[in-house]
């Protein structure tokens, strides 16, 4: 029997090799895949558009608990009768 970590080891190393072969043949075909030259600019402005909206749902995920502790602390700074 292969524990756990075992099997995702032989997985992750099954599918690199995969992808490796699949690199490797890509390559020995001799094909080139030309890009145009707004490709880069392209695909980081759309990233930086992306981080731009998560930012707002990290934000709120992160606040709102932490708003909650800072309140039961500050309660909690009250002496009680």
């Amino acid at each position: 029997m292969f524990s756990t970590m075992k099997r995702y080891a032989i997985g992750a190393s099954a599918v690199a090799t995969g992808l490796f072969g699949l690199v490797a043949s890509t390559f020995a075909a001799g094909e080139i895949i030309n890009l145009p030259l707004t490709a880069v600019a392209d695909l980081t402005g759309n990233a930086s558009q992306i981080m731009s909206d998560v930012w707002v749902l990290v934000a709120v995920a992160i606040g709102i608990p932490m708003g909650f502790y800072i309140i039961r602390k500050v309660i909690a700074l009250i002496p009680k009768h």
